[in-house]
């Protein structure tokens, strides 16, 4: 990395200042070196500086009272690819959904600037995320990724690869090849392995350019391995996506073979290489994502060990595209997730809803793991000294005891597979203001146009059970499975649809446990036929 001006720390640099605006410029000068020293040009520089203006003037501007005195940071980091800014205040609390909607296409007569900020920011970076972090205070972050060229650069998108199981090859007939770590160099080759798989299909848009597949990999995000010819040439690709907070788990994913290479078992041996290197670093477990649309790639998991545990429906949009072509995002699809211990499963006590503890004992003897449910937990409160919901789904009495009103906040993790338009939340703590935070979120990511909403709960946690209860007798979600995930946590997956109404008849199914839990999900769904 170079560049003139202070020698910063490549991964992160954090700045604290006073909420006063004579410290902007300030701000901006500390982005503007740290990025240019990532490698942004002049363009880019100038956009940070926009962005740091909205962003410290409305900290500056709307966190805080009239003459209160206070410090707030700016910081940044690196990520693959690129840099993330996170402004951090311990101000005002504020909801996102309340900001209104800026629309550049209103006439001039009901133009006004409300909300413009917000959609200066979406405009300038690639990632725009706020949270909300309690009594802690809250983040807004935004991630900007270098311009690097990108495979599907060249030319208009050709039609997608068939969906159909290849004809296996002659034990003589197949070729030489070799399987290895991606190296470096090969990055190139590997994104027009996808582009040669999926077209402009793959909803993963950083598997199109190959600076970000390499700053992936050296960040440890990701592990790809390549099935290499004698010739050189990359034939297939598949890779360990390993999520945020941990490195015990990760999806083996991003399966990709060329067509002219279809037949050579390059997928699975691509998949037992993976799952080689995933013991070799003592991890916990692996996740897949199983497609719907046909069996064969159920079958090819299975054959790799992976068992079925739950559904993650209307996940694939039907038709998905590439920048500049048009985006269709009805008759979505869904997956199934599979997945393998590497590590001799633990018995625990679970907290999981009465009504779905016989379910999701047989999932998990699917999964050869033990399964003990933990005592039910008493209704979950309002929060307001309103009654909850008891464990079973009926209303609790009036005198049922609310959430402690003083203990910890709740929190609230959400990411946004914007390609997907799937949104993702985690709460690792339930605090008494639960309710009105989960209504808050699911508003904004509703207004956002996110289609589907996954809830993740934390079984290991006691309060799951009721707030599972919660969340589908309160707010509409839908039981679809569970995901073990790491020597700490298994999860309970909810779902939530906006707008969409899934297709179970066209969702096609190979073992027989996984059409059990497909029919006991419809069973539940009140918008199934």
């Amino acid at each position: 990395m170079t560049g003139e001006g202070p020698s910063f720390d490549p991964q992160r640099c954090a700045l604290s200042i006073p909420n006063e605006l004579a410290y902007l410029e300030m701000v901006q000068g500390f982005v503007h070196d740290y990025v240019r020293q990532v490698g942004f040009d002049r363009s880019d520089q100038a956009r940070f500086d926009l962005l740091v203006e909205e962003a410290v003037t409305n900290v500056i501007q709307g966190a805080y009272a009239e003459g209160e005195r206070a410090d707030f940071s700016v910081a940044c980091e690196r990520v693959p690819a690129g840099v993330q800014i996170t402004v951090h205040d311990d101000g005002l609390p504020y909801d996102p959904s309340l900001t209104p909607e800026y629309r550049p296409d209103a006439d001039l007569d009901s133009q006004t600037a409300a909300g413009l900020g917000s959609f200066l920011m979406r405009q300038m970076a690639d990632v725009v995320e706020f949270h909300n972090l309690g009594s802690l205070g809250k983040d807004t972050v935004f991630v900007k990724y270098l311009e690097s060229p990108s495979v599907t650069d060249a030319g208009p998108p050709a039609e997608a690869a068939p969906l159909e199981a290849p004809e296996p090859v002659r034990e003589p007939q197949r070729i030489e090849l070799w399987i290895a770590d991606m190296r470096p160099e090969q990055a190139i080759d590997v994104c027009r392995c996808i582009y040669d798989a999926y077209r402009y299909t793959y909803v993963n848009e950083h598997m199109y350019f190959p600076d970000r597949v390499v700053a992936l990999n050296r960040s440890g995000d990701m592990l790809s391995a390549v099935a290499t010819t004698v010739q050189g040439e990359v034939a297939g690709h598949a890779a360990l996506v390993f999520p945020e907070d941990t490195r015990e788990i990760a999806d083996m994913a991003i399966v990709a073979v060329k067509a002219k290479f279809r037949g050579q078992s390059i997928a699975r041996r691509l998949g037992e290489y993976l799952e080689t290197a995933a013991h070799d670093r003592g991890m916990h477990g692996l996740y897949i994502e199983e497609v719907t649309v046909h069996t064969y790639t159920q079958k090819f998991c299975h054959r790799l060990g992976f068992a079925d545990c739950g559904f993650l429906l209307a996940y694939v949009p039907a038709i998905t595209s590439y920048k500049g072509i048009n985006e269709k995002l009805d008759g979505r699809g869904a997956d199934i997730m599979g997945y393998r211990y590497l590590q001799p499963p633990q018995d625990v006590p679970l907290y999981v809803p009465e009504r779905h503890r016989d379910m999701v004992a047989a999932l998990f003897a699917n999964l050869g793991a033990p399964f003990t449910a933990a005592p039910s937990s008493p209704a979950w409160g309002t929060g307001n000294g309103g009654a909850g919901l008891d464990p079973d789904g009926s209303p609790a009495d009036s005198d049922s005891p609310p959430a402690d009103p003083d203990g910890p906040p709740t929190e609230l993790h959400t990411s946004v597979n914007v390609r997907r338009a799937v949104a993702t939340i985690r709460i690792p703590v339930y605090g008494a203001d639960l309710v009105d935070r989960l209504r808050q979120e699911l508003y904004r990511l509703k207004r956002e146009d996110v289609k589907v909403i996954d809830a993740f709960l934390n079984m290991r946690l006691p309060h799951s059970d009721a707030v599972a209860v919660l969340l589908e007798k309160q707010m509409g979600f839908l039981f679809t499975g569970i995901l073990p995930g790491g020597p700490d946590s298994d999860w309970l997956v909810l779902q939530h649809f906006n707008g969409v109404v899934v297709d179970y008849d066209a969702i096609q199914v190979e073992d027989q446990i996984t059409r059990d839990l497909l029919e006991y999900i419809r069973g539940n769904d009140p918008q199934a036929v």
